[in-house]
């Protein structure tokens, strides 16, 4: 589990870098020593620009803020208190990882959904108990889905949601910067370039404009690029509604082939798949996933199990590709 996290803290550092040091270098090497405009009405347009995109980056920070510190463990909570109780056996338990007292366990859940078709999904959890032998296979265990809003939920009746501390401490510490960048750091600049010219020292490439506009840019283009995989990789839109009210049957995969995107350097399949849906209508449909380079042997026409919604028939996915 701790791979991962640096993973992640890495890549983060690495693309701050780029987006924050590296503008801000160019500019006071190349750039500062610049002499001001003369244009004062351009000098206020860089101001009202600068300040749009902090409000912008700040409020889109205040966000995840708080949904990170308060509204996901109250969504969890509640959930876990109101939600939908489905009872499921635990089929299989593989301990994962440690953090802190806790292991990390990877269970194969197996129970009927809401519209009666039994399912197995994995499902990872954080057992502070371990001694207690909770999640032994062959166990049951009580799970709690909210299926309301526009994020689903699916989480043991029994869960108890704490605060990392360290983690609120630092994203305390990195509002605080954000805070602090966008109005002490302009204060700065103007006492050390404005060379009594007011704000015409400003301009796009000035750190206090620039840094923001790329960052919000390089934000947006990262979550339509995660968009983009996830819908080339075959992910539903909302697995969970897809577990809780999918149906199960055996369709018949017609044809196959290669769409020639890569993921990767993994194929993306096309698949064209008829089934007989639940009224006993026959429905011809095409869904696409990525496929492993290894498995691209296994791939063949004939029986497949799949899942659809009935209110969205057109909707499917592989039983085998079923998960969270």
């Amino acid at each position: 589990m701790i791979k991962p996290a640096f993973g992640i803290s890495f890549w983060s550092l690495y693309t701050l870098g780029f987006t924050v040091v590296l503008p801000t270098f160019l500019y006071y090497t190349e750039s500062a020593e610049e002499p001001p405009q003369d244009s004062a009405t351009i000098a206020f347009l860089y101001l009202g620009l600068g300040v749009v995109t902090w409000l912008v980056a700040i409020g889109l920070y205040l966000r995840f803020f708080i949904k990170l510190v308060f509204t996901d463990k109250y969504r969890l909570e509640r959930t876990a208190r109101e939600g939908t109780t489905i009872t499921a056996e635990i089929i299989r338990k593989t301990q994962v990882g440690v953090i802190h007292d806790a292991v990390t366990l990877d269970l194969r859940l197996a129970f009927r959904n809401l519209a009666g078709t039994p399912v197995e999904i994995s499902y990872e959890l954080n057992d502070s108990r371990p001694y207690e032998r909770r999640f032994e296979a062959g166990n049951m265990i009580d799970m709690s889905a909210g299926l309301n809003g526009g994020e689903a939920v699916f989480v043991p009746k029994a869960l108890q949601v704490s605060r990392n501390r360290g983690i609120v401490i630092l994203y305390s510490f990195i509002l605080l910067l954000l805070l602090a960048a966008a109005i002490v750091y302009p204060v700065f600049a103007y006492m050390q370039e404005s060379q009594g010219t007011g704000w015409r020292f400003l301009r796009l490439s000035h750190p206090w404009i620039s840094v923001p506009l790329i960052n919000i840019g390089v934000g947006a283009l990262i979550l339509v690029f995660l968009g983009f995989i996830g819908k080339a990789s075959g992910e539903t839109d909302k697995p969970l509604r897809m577990i809780m009210y999918g149906i199960k049957t055996t369709g018949t995969v017609l044809s196959y082939q290669q769409t020639g995107m890569y993921i990767n350097e993994q194929p993306q399949v096309r698949f064209e798949i008829e089934y007989t849906d639940q009224t006993g209508y026959r429905r011809t449909t095409v869904c696409k996933k990525i496929v492993s380079l290894l498995d691209i042997h296994k791939l063949d026409n004939g029986p497949k199990e799949i899942m659809y919604l009935p209110d969205k028939p057109e909707k499917i996915v592989f039983y085998d590709d079923l998960t969270l």
